[in-house]
């Protein structure tokens, strides 16, 4: 009973607290700050209080990486809203998979690490926004299907910032999550929490090039579609 209480308690006060922040910090405009406390309430729910910590180390860093050199990117029209906030199809989009990987988790269907494949969801997601929102200051720029020359910011435009951008993004979660599940250092879930977020960062560029850009697939879609292809491979590896 005590450990309910208290559970209930330390989660109630992280959500409340991740509401205030985005609020003051203008990480997502209002109605994206309802979304994501909604999305927390499910983590935490469906999923456990460790699930809800690595959604905010995501949520913290992809932030860190949209606000880096803001007025820069600013001044050339590559920011995300006016100044950096996201919106609630942002966080609909980027936790669609997280949330139902966590109602599989609440559901008992046994045989696959729900924790370790739902890192893989936001390493995914993490990587894609760190290569977008660093690797535009890359000038050398090319699309993913063509290897032709394009502009910072087309949507399918890959630089070696943005690659390795993609793959600290991901290694950033990995990173989270062997603290927060191992409480200490385990190489394998890490590399492929890595790997596959980068991994989900490479198709993400993929549908960006050959759907997005040709207007078949919004943003949020190619981002969970991508998202979706990294948990796909990551369900098969642990069947």
């Amino acid at each position: 009973m005590l450990t309910t209480i208290y559970y209930i308690i330390v989660s109630a006060v992280i959500l409340i607290a991740l509401f205030i922040g985005a609020l003051k910090f203008r990480i997502f405009d209002f109605k994206g700050t309802v979304a994501a406390l909604i999305v927390g309430i499910i983590i935490v729910v469906l999923g456990s209080l460790y699930w809800l910590i690595l959604m905010l180390i995501f949520a913290i860093t992809a932030q860190m990486a949209t606000k880096f050199r803001i007025k820069d990117k600013a001044r050339e029209k590559l920011q995300e809203g006016e100044n950096g906030e996201r919106h609630a199809s942002n966080v609909i989009y980027a936790a669609l998979i997280g949330v139902a990987i966590a109602a599989m988790n609440a559901l008992r269907i046994d045989g696959f690490p729900y924790f370790l494949i739902f890192g893989v969801s936001f390493a995914s997601v993490n990587a894609d926004t760190f290569a977008s929102e660093i690797g535009v200051f890359d000038k050398n720029v090319y699309m993913i299907t063509s290897f032709k020359k394009i502009k910072p910011g087309v949507n399918g435009g890959v630089s070696l910032l943005g690659e390795a951008m993609a793959l600290l993004g991901a290694f950033i979660i990995g990173i989270a999550y062997i603290i927060l599940d191992f409480h200490g250092f385990a190489v394998v879930p890490l590399i492929v929490i890595t790997l596959l977020g980068f991994t989900g960062c490479q198709v993400d560029s993929l549908l960006g090039s050959l759907f997005e850009n040709r207007g078949k697939m919004s943003k949020g879609q190619v981002n969970a579609f991508s998202t979706l292809i990294a948990v796909a491979i990551a369900f098969l590896i642990y069947l």
